[in-house]
């Protein structure tokens, strides 16, 4: 077999090769052309229309259904969505326990015996009470407490001084507020006061604010005696409800 020939094959193979892919080629882009073709067609295919009747018809349908479901109250329902907003998780042991804070509770108030002595004639509003000085009957809106003139006289329970003056008849006063409405009186104290107090300063129970005198025009002929009057919310109260009962001695 000489050169020509071998050439003339193998020109003949080559020949059929290309026209193999050729075809190959072809035959893909024919596929590749009609599926285009048809998804196209598939988009542009149209919705089916729907009449107003049906539309109507579908409505009333729907309202029908509707009006036969159960109603829950719009209550009910907050409170089922609450309780589950706070319903525990089912472990706790990753969860971490937060201390709740609470307020500080008051102090309870100390009260004391505003002088040291006994009582001569006790709180009496209901049912009056002999006056040796007036010679008559009458209310006593505190307690006498029998002392010697110059006794010092306490503050009974912390407060701020919110008033001094001198009555004409109950005599030389000071008025304690200890908050709430709650106001303690002190009269017959003798006119001189210790430097320290004044209106505005802050005492605690059991501080000094005077002594006992004789400056009660009214009470002037009982035995020497601390008048002790305690007031809430404007209204004079029995002092033996804070202090406790003192023992009386008989005049």
């Amino acid at each position: 077999m000489d050169e020509e020939e071998v050439e003339r094959k193998q020109e003949k193979t080559a020949r059929i090769v290309y026209i193999v892919l050729a075809v190959v080629i072809t035959v893909t882009m024919v596929i590749s052309v009609v599926s285009a073709v048809n998804r196209r067609k598939r988009g542009n295919t149209p919705e089916p229309e729907i009449s107003e009747t049906e539309v109507r018809q579908t409505e009333e349908v729907t309202k029908k259904e509707s009006s036969n479901l159960p109603r829950v109250p719009y209550r009910e329902i907050t409170e089922e969505v609450i309780q589950k907003d706070q319903t525990e998780p089912e472990t706790q042991a990753d969860v971490p326990k937060v201390t709740e804070k609470t307020e500080p509770t008051s102090v309870e108030r100390v009260y004391v015996i505003p002088v040291n002595g006994y009582v001569v004639k006790d709180y009496t509003m209901d049912m009056p009470v002999y006056s040796v000085t007036m010679n008559d009957y009458r209310a006593h809106n505190g307690t006498d407490i029998s002392a010697s003139a110059g006794n010092p006289v306490y503050s009974f329970t912390d407060g701020v001084i919110s008033k001094i003056y001198y009555d004409p008849m109950m005599g030389q006063t000071v008025e304690i507020d200890h908050g709430d409405g709650l106001v303690s009186v002190y009269q017959n104290l003798q006119v001189t006061l210790p430097d320290n107090i004044e209106v505005g300063v802050s005492v605690r129970s059991g501080d000094v604010i005077g002594a006992v005198g004789e400056t009660s025009l009214i009470e002037c002929a009982e035995v020497s005696h601390l008048h002790f009057s305690i007031m809430k919310d404007g209204v004079y109260e029995a002092p033996a409800d804070y202090i406790g009962s003192i023992n009386i001695v008989e005049e």
